[in-house]
């Protein structure tokens, strides 16, 4: 992995903590599949927190790009997480 994949993955999922800030600590699985294919680059983001897990996987012809839409997915499942344990 290069330097600058690894800076802009600890840039992009240290800003889960404005979504839930109970995150005890977060995952990362980068995979090159099927060298014939373009979407081939899959990215598996879990997320630690109290009580259960958040569990993204993404596929893209980039990891940045697979890393993005799962940052987001992630995003929104926590928000609803945290949205939840306020009405509780």
């Amino acid at each position: 992995m290069n330097s600058n994949l690894q800076k802009y993955i600890e840039k992009r999922l240290s800003k889960l903590n404005l979504y839930y800030n109970r995150i005890v600590s977060v995952d990362l699985y980068l995979n090159l599949d099927n060298h014939n294919d373009q979407t081939n680059k899959s990215v598996e983001l879990r997320v630690n927190i109290p009580g259960d897990d958040v569990v993204v996987g993404k596929k893209s012809e980039s990891f940045e790009k697979s890393l993005d839409m799962a940052a987001s997915s992630a995003e929104r499942m926590l928000k609803r997480r945290k949205e939840k344990s306020r009405i509780s």
